[in-house]
């Protein structure tokens, strides 16, 4: 075995939890004698080192998830995750990419839905803040755009932002959670929970149809990075989908169809232009001069 083959085999017993023990004689071959423990005892306290420093890591980059569970839930959460999804070279942010993979398959977990949701807005949080610059549209590029173009327009969506699905409060819970956190209180101690919210279509305001665009079955959340620093809010239907609209690359006509067999009632122009500004006031569209292109 030559020094590579010796440096990956060493890796294997490290970066995933396992019982070495099953390995002690391949572990006594490789590694040089302990004065008081086997290699394989020795290897095992390495090994379990290792992976109390990363839950650790991780419950500063998934603070709501730990203070959620509490340090014993949320320990075993990811000793198990590792054992399935082992880590990886590259940055230590993406040592939870697959977490909410493994929650909603879990025989446990997959039955409180929370904990997913909880889990993709962080990893969102996470995600989306190392995401590339880019310019943002602005207000004077929309004033400077002939109105014989305005149909077939199309608005492209920053790399720095995401909509959120979800059937809970998270917008009040993170607030709650960062309050909770803030004054000291014990993971997994605190005294509220997670609330349910009303979905869209006992709402009145979201007409279901074969589109797409129109079937959402729960109130969204806007994730986005704004001067560095990331932002969180819960928004209306018709900027969900003005935004989801956006993002799927569809025009300013096909839009404010969209818009108008979604929101039948309403006033269009004026909706999807109001729509429009606030898209731009946020910083979710692409510059003109990178990506913004019309037919």
């Amino acid at each position: 075995m030559n020094w590579r083959q010796e440096q990956e085999q060493f890796w294997s017993w490290i970066n995933q939890p396992q019982d070495l023990d099953t390995q002690a004689n391949e572990i006594a071959s490789l590694l040089a004698p302990h004065s008081h423990l086997s290699q394989a005892e020795a290897l095992s306290i390495y090994n379990n080192a290792y992976h109390q420093r990363l839950v650790e890591v991780s419950s500063a980059l998934f603070p709501i998830l730990f203070n959620t569970l509490g340090r014993d839930i949320y320990t075993r959460l990811w000793i198990g995750y590792m054992g399935k999804y082992p880590p990886r070279n590259g940055p230590i942010h993406r040592v939870g990419e697959f977490l909410r993979d493994y929650v909603s398959s879990h025989e446990q977990f997959s039955n409180l839905p929370a904990v997913a949701d909880i889990i993709h807005m962080e990893g969102l949080l996470i995600s989306l803040f190392d995401v590339a610059d880019e310019a943002a549209y602005t207000l004077a590029e929309l004033q400077s755009l002939p109105a014989e173009k305005w149909p077939a327009m199309r608005w492209q969506a920053k790399q720095d932002w995401a909509l959120l699905e979800s059937r809970f409060n998270l917008e009040k819970y993170w607030q709650q959670m960062h309050g909770f956190m803030a004054s000291g209180g014990e993971p997994g101690e605190a005294e509220f929970g997670i609330e349910l919210v009303k979905r869209p279509e006992d709402e009145g305001t979201i007409i279901r149809e074969q589109n797409p665009l129109l079937q959402r079955r729960y109130p969204s959340n806007l994730i986005y990075r704004k001067r560095h620093r990331m932002q969180f809010q819960p928004i209306a239907a018709d900027m969900a989908l003005f935004l989801q609209a956006v993002r799927e690359g569809e025009t300013f006509a096909q839009i404010c169809e969209h818009l108008a067999a979604a929101f039948p009632m309403q006033d269009i122009p004026q909706l999807s232009l109001n729509l429009l500004f606030k898209a731009i006031e946020l910083g979710l569209l692409c510059s003109s001069n990178d990506r913004v292109n019309a037919n």
